[in-house]
């Protein structure tokens, strides 16, 4: 297996009724971690990076070594570019070989979120990549402070944008892009409380619109609220702030059993194994372990 297109990844994955992990990295910890749970479990994997990380992790410095580590993988990879924000970014994504974008137009008025999403996949689809856009705000991202317990995921204070499913429609066919991520009640971050899904509305988009959909806001979710929000229809799900809280409560652990550890490897030596547990379970719980 090797690099590969994530539109026929997420394509595949629709048509058996299963989910593709996209996880958020930041380090290689992170991205070795991320595939050895994958191989592991013998599942299509996406590594994706976020453009709200590229001041931790350059993207210039970076890329090489995921679209490297996809190449020589043993399962179908695929090299993501999360919740772009601006053009430049994406650009910068396609020429360092990311076969898939995502455009975030979610916070614009409908008609900038078309048109900004239209040049993002005029961009792509001249470097042979996907677009991923959204519609219908899933928030919480906007609130969040990493290093704070997901300040914005308090479900009391945090607005729910829906996403409307003849809109949802119309957008697909005047943007044109591959996959769209949707909100139907998850947020970014941990859950204070459980979220509201609307689920026949997840159905009703599914019906309606003809391209695999995205879940947003997937840590925190449980196994059975992911297996009915599959059900209804995602083909991607995206995940990070578990696998931040799973990395931190390793350091921290390493740090509590030896208070005079100095040594940067020592501290970060369990990071790779606590990504690796949870992406082999959370592979296992969306249906695609043993897709590869």
């Amino acid at each position: 297996m090797s690099l590969v297109n994530g539109v026929e990844m997420l394509w595949k994955a629709r048509s058996e009724g299963y989910a593709v992990g996209a996880f958020d990295l930041i380090n290689l910890e992170f991205l070795d971690g991320v595939l050895a749970g994958a191989a592991a479990r013998r599942a299509p994997v996406i590594l994706s990076l976020a453009e709200m990380h590229l001041d931790h992790a350059d993207l210039d410095l970076f890329a090489p070594a995921l679209i490297k580590a996809a190449e020589r993988a043993s399962v179908p990879v695929s090299v993501h570019l999360d919740h772009g924000e601006r053009l430049e970014t994406v650009e910068r994504a396609l020429a360092a070989g990311f076969t898939s974008v995502m455009i975030d137009g979610s916070a614009l008025p409908y008609e900038e979120n078309v048109r900004l999403t239209r040049e993002a996949v005029r961009l792509a689809r001249a470097a042979g990549a996907a677009v991923e856009a959204e519609l219908g705000h899933v928030a919480g991202r906007e609130f969040y402070v990493e290093g704070r317990d997901a300040a914005g995921a308090d479900l009391e204070d945090v607005p729910l944008f829906y996403t409307d499913p003849d809109q949802a429609a119309d957008f697909v066919e005047k943007t044109g892009c591959d996959f769209l991520a949707v909100s139907i009640g998850t947020v970014h971050g941990l859950y204070r409380g459980r979220p509201r899904l609307d689920i026949p509305r997840r159905e009703r988009i599914r019906d309606r619109v003809p391209v695999p959909l995205v879940l947003h806001g997937g840590s925190g979710l449980t196994d059975e609220e992911f297996r009915r929000l599959i059900a209804a229809g995602i083909s991607k799900i995206n995940f990070y702030t578990e696998l931040s809280h799973a990395a931190t409560r390793a350091i921290k652990d390493v740090i509590a059993a030896d208070p005079a550890v100095t040594g940067i490897t020592r501290v970060l030596s369990g990071v790779r194994d606590a990504v690796r547990r949870i992406v082999e379970e959370k592979v296992a719980v969306w249906g695609s372990a043993n897709r590869a």
